[in-house]
């Protein structure tokens, strides 16, 4: 007899389960976010100690990943608002990729990442947003819609503009050099 009531306690789908499976695009997408990799952890921390908070509450009308990232993105926005509109700083740039603070992780740096950093932090803040779920969160794009409360098609056409600004930004940067 199974006395948990818990969602996907059909399946056996437990907490520690659903931790193991979204803790690292989670994190990865929070890190490329957050000035610094510590901040990340610490909201990382947040977003799983409000699933377990709301666990009784998931309904299943979405993927685990959607649900998860809805409540990542919204601890990232109240972030942002305690950093009062700070968006980006050199810093945070630097933490982009997730690249540590050690001489070799310096050195290993190439100039076309740092190049890359500061272009995305040039475009909008609902292009990084698509960017940074597609490619640090690695969700799809209607993963991306539901976790931003847009249609599939605007998320699509949001990360449209978003590669075609940076293409046109790297080639002017590239031709200025």
């Amino acid at each position: 007899m199974q006395a948990n009531n818990q969602p996907g306690s059909e399946s056996g789908l437990q907490f520690a389960d659903v931790y193991d499976q979204h803790f690292d695009a989670v994190n990865r997408y929070l890190r490329y976010r957050v000035e610094n990799p510590w901040d990340a952890d610490d909201l990382t921390a947040g977003v799983f100690l409000k699933v377990l908070e709301n666990w009784y509450r998931f309904r299943g009308e979405a993927p685990w990943a959607v649900w998860i990232f809805r409540i990542a993105h919204n601890l990232y926005i109240d972030y942002l608002r305690g950093r009062q509109g700070k968006v980006f700083s050199p810093e945070e740039l630097h933490h982009l990729g997730g690249g540590g603070s050690g001489p070799e992780e310096k050195m290993l740096q190439s100039e076309e990442a740092q190049r890359l950093r500061a272009m995305l932090a040039q475009l909008a803040p609902e292009q990084r947003d698509v960017i940074s779920l597609r490619y640090a969160g690695e969700l799809k794009f209607s993963q991306i819609a539901a976790v931003l409360n847009k249609s599939e098609p605007a998320v699509r056409m949001i990360h449209h503009r978003a590669l075609k600004a940076l293409r046109a930004e790297y080639q002017k940067d590239s031709e200025g050099r």
